[in-house]
């Protein structure tokens, strides 16, 4: 399948293109911006479940650790008590924050649908200022019919650049 990929100058000229090609009815339309188009900051779910995977990390361990040292194998060591718990806290609280950690590096990967290494719009030469300064749509073109009707289209938006690639 044919695909388009249209430059724009600024977020003002690269709004009302993608707000004229989604009353046009251009399906699967992809945007490629230094920062989100029209300020639609989306909550990530990394933030929770770091905060999960620490909670339950320093639960876990601090319960391991009571039943070993309460259950399964007692030791009576200076007098202290069976539950010793403020021993527990450190070991405990480092292994909280090593799940915490891990889960948020996981997690980055899984939310960026990393690592993908190869995108086909990455052969457009003026691709490679979509993550510092470029505004960019992409839309699919499905036949020479559909390829005509959208270069009328395009020539009213007036972008800086057109380029086609294959996907």
């Amino acid at each position: 399948m044919k695909m388009m990929l249209l430059e724009f100058d600024d977020q003002a000229a690269f709004s009302a293109a993608l707000a004229r090609l989604e009353a046009a009815g251009i399906g699967a339309i992809e945007t490629y911006t230094p920062m989100p188009p029209d300020a639609q900051v989306t909550r990530s779910p990394v933030p929770l479940c770091m905060f999960v995977a620490g909670v339950t990390g320093f639960s876990g361990v601090f319960a391991l650790m009571a039943f070993a040292d309460v259950h399964a194998y007692p030791l009576n060591i200076g007098g202290q008590p069976d539950f010793a718990w403020p021993t527990f806290v450190p070991i405990a609280f480092e292994l909280g924050v090593l799940c915490a950690m891990l889960t948020g590096f996981i997690g980055y990967f899984v939310a960026c649908r990393m690592p993908q290494l190869y995108e086909p719009v990455d052969v457009c030469r003026a691709f490679g200022r979509a993550s510092r300064d470029g505004w960019f749509l992409s839309i699919p073109i499905e036949d020479a019919q559909a390829l005509s009707a959208a270069r009328d289209l395009l020539a009213s938006l007036a972008p800086l650049s057109v380029e086609e690639y294959a996907a």
